[in-house]
């Protein structure tokens, strides 16, 4: 049993023995169930989206907290449900390593087991923190909501940042409960979900009458309640769309080992072009006014140079009036060497360029090495194939005439709360163009498409997703999609461009500092009572003092 935090059961008393069961038996055997809630964690995201399984893993999650025998057990308790989240719900990563060849395939699960070991140590200390400040009764759970979401929103930020397996983004698929992105983020989700789902752990606690059975209820009825708002919003939200403004979408489905083999760039470039034609007896799009190519579907460094033969041919796509947007990299040469950029290229009937963005968040040992130096020591430099990317200055709201402005987003840069567009500067849509041929037929793919209807909910913004190799859609302000073009196919996907909802009361980032702020403040009154003599807290500690 624990030194410190015992809790007793009255309810639930399979639960309680099963739990008694697994306190006797050697520590591989507890580590081996924590490991196992975070297996069953994983499976709450797209696209298997098991969402009940969080009504049971949570709940065992503070049990793990009630029973552990101390700070350093706590740690690594948290360290396996951690590991657990993130070998399984993240195990896609590996596949990209049998997509290149500068380093061995069997390095792919080493990699996916290092990653999610680093990345587990934030439930690690989430346990820890929570341990230290745990009270006895329903409140803890108040406590472990705050100190998770926090510690979600720190894996969100620090070192560059990974918002990715957010518990709150277990719903994305789930649009009512979804619909609350736009009120409370997504980290506020997070808190909302770790609060209801872990209120259900007073139906095996020990309580006096039915007073205990209070949270459990309340955390159903508010969980109902948000579902319910969700669903309200839904019914009553219309689509509307931009009169005359046609998009086309075009998915080339070229294999990523095939996609940067020099001799086949060309053919790569054709399939694009005839693709984007669709048998049009002028070789143009016709009808389009927009024309959007994914992630570097040009594969050639020049395409933003003046004379360019690939920008000219594009533009003979195009009627007058008319766009194209392509990703592209481009490379400026500097007083340091060469500086190669991600790009997004938008461009007219005459080969004009109108507008160019440079990836601003750069996928770490993907894009580039974070402490580059320390790294090509161990040869980590062909993580990235050949030269990393810079990254670019800022994010952009672009201006085409006749065209509803948009914010666009390289790939990786979707999965991010709160940055979708330069603050104060809130486009008419946002468009993201990814390749997601890296990861194959796997989760990642549809985790990815997820993250970006959130980002859809939560600014009010219609999203168009153009992937290269992956799931093209487009999504309405509020996360539905109303058209796709699914994994592993190739072909073109044409829609109108629906329009935006007005803009949140409420701004993203200050949604997401609200959420930091209230976590930050339950944690402190936490402490406070904790060590203040004659607290509650102060009390509970006594009572574990006498019961030893």
């Amino acid at each position: 049993m624990t030194d410190q935090n015992t809790q007793t059961y009255g309810a639930g008393p399979y639960v309680a023995r099963a739990l008694d069961w697994l306190d006797s038996r050697p520590g591989i055997t507890r580590r081996a169930f924590a490991f196992l809630l975070g297996l069953l964690l994983s499976r709450t995201f797209s696209p298997v989206n098991a969402f009940p399984l969080l009504f049971v893993v949570i709940p065992f999650m503070i049990l793990l907290i009630d029973r552990a025998r101390n700070g350093r057990d706590a740690f690594a308790q948290g360290w396996w449900v951690g590991f657990g989240l993130f070998v399984m719900g993240m195990n896609w990563v590996g596949y990209s390593f049998t997509q290149q060849s500068a380093i061995p395939a069997a390095l792919g699960p080493v990699a996916v087991i290092i990653m999610a070991a680093v990345l587990a140590l934030y439930i690690a200390v989430t346990f820890w923190v929570a341990w230290r400040l745990w009270p006895k009764g329903p409140s803890r759970i108040l406590y472990f909501a705050a100190v998770w979401t926090l510690m979600e929103v720190a894996r969100g930020t620090w070192f560059t940042g990974l918002p990715w397996l957010l518990v709150g983004s277990a719903w994305s698929d789930w649009l009512p409960v979804a619909q609350s992105v736009l009120w409370l983020s997504v980290y506020g989700l997070t808190f909302l979900t770790m609060l209801t789902a872990g209120s259900l752990v007073v139906l095996i606690d020990k309580g006096t009458g039915w007073r205990r059975f209070g949270w459990a209820v309340g955390g159903t009825l508010l969980m109902a309640a948000v579902a319910l708002a969700g669903f309200i919003r839904l019914e009553e939200g219309k689509t509307h769309y931009h009169i005359g403004l046609s998009m086309r979408l075009v998915q080339a489905n070229v294999p990523q080992k095939e996609k940067w083999v020099t001799r086949l760039i060309d053919d790569h470039f054709e399939q694009y072009m005839k693709l984007s034609r669709q048998g049009d007896a002028h070789g143009r799009a016709h009808g389009i006014r927009l024309l959007i190519w994914p992630e570097t579907a040009v594969q050639r460094e020049d395409f933003d140079r003046e004379g360019s033969l690939l920008r000219w041919q594009v533009s003979r796509l195009l009627e007058y009036g008319a766009f194209a947007i392509t990703g592209a990299p481009r490379y400026e040469r500097k007083a340091d060497g060469l500086h190669f950029y991600n790009s997004l290229f938008a461009i007219n009937s005459q080969a004009d360029l109108f507008a160019r963005y440079d990836k601003v968040k750069l996928v770490p040992f993907g894009e580039y090495i974070p402490f580059e130096s320390f790294f090509k020591k161990l040869g980590l430099e062909q993580l990235v194939g050949g030269s990393a990317f810079t990254s670019g200055e800022r994010h952009q709201v672009i201006h085409l005439p006749g065209i509803p402005t948009f914010s666009p987003l390289i790939c990786y840069e979707v999965i991010f709360p709160g940055h979708a567009f330069p603050p104060g500067q809130r486009p008419d849509w946002l468009l993201n163009i990814t390749n997601d041929g890296w990861f194959g037929m796997t989760e990642g793919p549809h985790q990815h498409l997820a993250l970006a209807r959130l980002r859809a909910i939560e600014e009010g913004l219609p999203l168009v997703r153009s992937a290269g190799t992956g799931i093209s859609a487009v999504i309405d302000p509020y996360g539905r999609i109303i058209n796709q073009m699914g994994l592993g196919r190739k072909g073109v996907l044409e829609s109108p461009l629906p329009r935006p909802n007005p803009a949140p009361m409420i701004p993203s980032a200050l949604r997401i500092m609200l959420t930091l702020i209230l976590s930050a403040v339950i944690i402190m009154v936490r402490m406070w009572r904790h060590t203040i003599p004659g607290t509650s807290a102060d009390q509970d500690s006594k009572d574990a003092e006498e019961a030893k």
